[in-house]
């Protein structure tokens, strides 16, 4: 048991470094490889608690919220007659992710180093995004492919900048509670390039917090500063993504703010199932990989489970927060704040490496 749970743990870690380039097509459905081990990892930490009888939930909000949203997805399905496959997938992936939270896994007896496994992994996936920001900067192309296109901004092997960004920004913090400092500097520098500007907030929020909680004030103003001076000079080449002055995509997620909170005051208080969201709203290219979540991953929850998913989701959130260290609370604060902009919060390779913070 051990070996394979060693082996799985790899094998998920090692996603890290191919990103969205191991995608799988079965079925008419695309996933990335990273949902098998993710599925596969959850089953074999359920068996480890079984077996140590200590099969004991730590975040009940979260296994309350996995048993709600089961019912108003099946609801829904019934009452709409919408496509089964794809929601009940992304479904048991979202429930795989969430009951490794209520049931953490006992990773302390694993014979692996996942600290220096963790580092290499996203070190590669940096080193591969500098590569491919100053090689292959043109991803214009990728919309033909159903992801957005986007010129001249480091997105490395996820696809996309925003949470190219926000793993990047989450093993800043990783490498600054380990001191590893000089890790801090490519980090940065591929952080910087993802001209994401979610992720520059979230970093002087995450600032914010571990100075006021340290009590170093300077924490928080070098962090500011640091984004202030990265925001004058990072260079601008074209294309819309690299002007961070830009309102268009300011004022389309406001539109999307609009049309989540209409869909939500359609069915306020089971929503409409996780992941039929696709189903639910008018679109125009419905295979796009962001139509089936909004801007904001809580007002995507708030839509797929209505009012009641949604304050069970957060009182899971509120509930991991309290258990977790400080590295912990400031990496979820980023994820918080970041998730306020982006479907991030929602983004398996983001809750995947804050559970091994």
């Amino acid at each position: 048991m051990g070996t394979i749970k060693s082996l799985t743990i790899i094998g998920l870690l090692l996603t890290f470094v191919f990103g969205q380039l191991t995608r799988l097509n079965f079925f008419n459905l695309s996933f990335p490889l990273i949902d098998i081990f993710i599925i596969f990892f959850t089953g074999l930490n359920l068996i480890d608690h079984y077996l140590n009888h200590s099969l004991v939930p730590r975040n009940r909000p979260f296994l309350y919220f996995i048993i709600f949203s089961f019912f108003s997805l099946i609801i829904n399905l019934i009452l709409f007659n919408y496509p089964p496959l794809k929601p009940l997938l992304y479904f048991f992936r979202l429930s795989s992710l969430l009951l490794l939270f209520i049931f953490p896994p006992r990773i302390n007896h694993i014979k692996i180093n996942t600290t220096k496994i963790i580092t290499l992994c996203i070190l590669s996936n940096i080193i591969f995004g500098l590569i491919q920001y100053f090689i292959w900067p043109d991803f214009t192309y990728f919309d033909s492919l159903n992801w957005d296109p986007h010129l001249s901004r480091l997105v490395s092997t996820f696809f996309d900048p925003t949470f190219t960004g926000l793993i990047y920004l989450m093993f800043l913090i990783y490498s600054f509670n380990n001191h590893h400092l000089l890790l801090a500097i490519p980090t940065y520098l591929a952080l910087a390039l993802t001209y994401s500007r979610s992720t520059y907030l979230s970093l002087i929020v995450a600032a914010f917090y571990i100075s006021h909680k340290l009590n170093k004030p300077k924490i928080f103003f070098i962090g500011l500063l640091l984004v202030a001076i990265t925001v004058i000079m990072l260079p601008r080449p074209p294309g819309e993504g690299t002007k961070l002055e830009r309102t268009s995509s300011i004022i389309a997620k406001i539109e999307n703010y609009r049309e989540g909170f209409r869909l939500f005051l359609s069915s306020p208080i089971i929503g409409h199932g996780y992941n039929n969201l696709g189903y639910s709203r008018n679109i125009k290219n419905p295979l796009s990989h962001s139509n089936f979540g909004f801007d904001s991953s809580l007002l995507t929850i708030l839509t797929s489970t209505g009012i009641i998913g949604f304050t069970l989701f957060c009182l899971g959130l509120f509930t991991l927060f309290r258990q977790s260290s400080l590295v912990g609370k400031t990496t979820l604060i980023a994820i918080i704040t970041h998730s306020l902009f982006a479907n991030s919060l929602l983004y398996p390779w983001i809750l995947v490496f804050l559970l091994f913070i």
